[in-house]
């Protein structure tokens, strides 16, 4: 329970610091932070010293894979977006990253390797197959109560998840462990406030950081089994905040989203 606890908060923080940065500089830039390993990070290392490095890194295959489910997320959300309002459109996306994920825990997977190149070349597909954008509402003000709803709306659902995911094995669990929390809330806040263009803006970014995730899980995945959980997670933090921020600065050149 009480890494649950800390899962909560964590969620929340982040749901914070997401939001401002959304306002600061845009939901595109939103959905880049969110691809952060923040929550999933924390969870793969409980995995790693609660139940073994050898569970850690299957997870971390799982989670791997997940990069399918989460690029299905992010399609399935910015097209139904496109005629249908935040709800349906969450429930939609949702639905197709659980399809998703229950698909591909009958998938036997290759090498950590080759799951990485996979993942790389389904997050590319999915940025190409994002509709184009149009016209973004002006962002109006957010009432006073908005910030706080969806850091309440993160901590209920990581309880959820968490309480769930306690009769999976490491496979599942990897896969389930990146499930869309926080850019289920951020996306569907966003497109209620701003329109389905703003969404998927934020989206976008999402794909892109989602190469950092990948990145992140390769590491960990590779040197749990040899290295010191304390090392290798401080080694795989430091590489992908590396390549994260030189994605970051790639992207000044060309921009995250498309031109509304």
């Amino acid at each position: 329970m009480e890494h649950t606890v800390i899962g909560m908060v964590a969620a929340s923080a982040l749901i914070g610091v997401a939001s401002w940065i959304g306002k600061r500089w845009g939901p595109a830039a939103g959905g880049w932070f969110v691809a952060l390993p923040l929550i999933s990070g924390p969870v793969v290392l409980t995995f790693a010293l609660e139940r073994g490095a050898q569970f850690a890194r299957q997870a971390c295959l799982g989670s791997m894979l997940a990069t399918i489910s989460l690029s299905a997320f992010a399609l399935s959300y910015a097209w139904c977006a496109r005629r249908a309002g935040w709800l349906v459109s969450a429930i939609v996306a949702c639905a197709l990253f659980l399809a998703s994920t229950w698909a591909l825990q009958f998938v036997r997977a290759p090498s950590i390797g080759w799951t990485f190149v996979l993942a790389c070349i389904v997050l590319a597909v999915a940025l190409y197959a994002m509709p184009a954008g149009t016209t973004r509402r002006l962002n109006a003000p957010s009432p006073w109560w908005d910030v706080p709803l969806r850091m309440t709306v993160a901590a209920a659902l990581v309880l959820t998840l968490s309480s769930a995911s306690t009769t999976f094995g490491p496979r599942v669990s990897g896969l389930l462990t990146p499930f869309p929390i926080i850019s289920t809330i951020l996306v569907s806040f966003t497109h209620h406030s701003e329109g389905a263009a703003a969404a998927s803006q934020f989206l976008r970014g999402l794909l892109k950081g989602l190469f950092s995730f990948a990145v992140f899980v390769l590491v960990v995945a590779l040197a749990v089994t040899s290295w010191s959980i304390a090392a290798t997670f401080a080694v795989a933090t430091i590489v992908t905040v590396a390549f994260h921020t030189g994605v970051w600065k790639w992207v000044q050149h060309r921009p995250l989203a498309t031109p509304d």
